[in-house]
């Protein structure tokens, strides 16, 4: 799924670029009214920044924390995970942890490829506006990255009920 996006975002930049106006609107109040201006050439390049600090980002920052002691990494159970007397759990929370990190960089970069579609949709109306149902997959956004973290949250990281040293709040729900 991720490097669906990360293609899908590459594709939508390129996409957008030649289809955009120079200076472009990149910036709306709530009402759709245009209210920021950039050039073509500073908009692809923002993109591409926001792009690759996002999706790319996000698994990276995850490796990155993998190779240390945990202390920069706040989840439930964190004790239980990151018991230096149990290294096969630490494997294991490393593994999930870096999963979720690319389901938020997908999550993410699907709402930048949407974004890069409407800001071609916005510009090309006279004047340059968003229409109300634009705010549509923002609210899809945010209530599925509300959904995955309460996952992560209450069911994710939970020990399992069985193993010694765990505090039997229930199974470790399949990834």
């Amino acid at each position: 799924m991720w490097l669906a996006v990360a293609v899908g975002y590459v594709g939508a930049v390129a996409w957008a670029y030649p289809r955009l106006p120079d200076p472009m609107a990149t910036h709306w109040d709530f009402a759709g009214t245009a209210d920021g201006w950039m050039s073509r050439g500073s908009h692809l390049i923002f993109s591409g920044l926001l792009g690759v600090g996002v999706i790319l980002g996000l698994p990276l920052l995850s490796s990155v924390l993998a190779r240390g002691s945990g202390a920069f990494v706040n989840v439930p159970h964190k004790d239980y995970w990151l018991d230096p007397q149990h290294p096969q759990r630490r494997t294991e929370f490393w593994r999930r942890f870096t999963d979720d990190m690319y389901v938020i960089a997908a999550l993410t970069g699907g709402l930048l490829i949407w974004m890069q579609i409407e800001m071609v949709l916005a510009n090309r109306r006279e004047p340059p506006d968003m229409a109300w149902w634009s705010w549509l997959p923002l609210g899809v956004f945010i209530a599925a990255i509300i959904s995955w973290s309460l996952y992560l949250a209450f069911w994710r990281y939970r020990p399992p009920q069985d193993e010694p040293g765990s505090t039997g709040q229930g199974p470790i729900l399949p990834v």
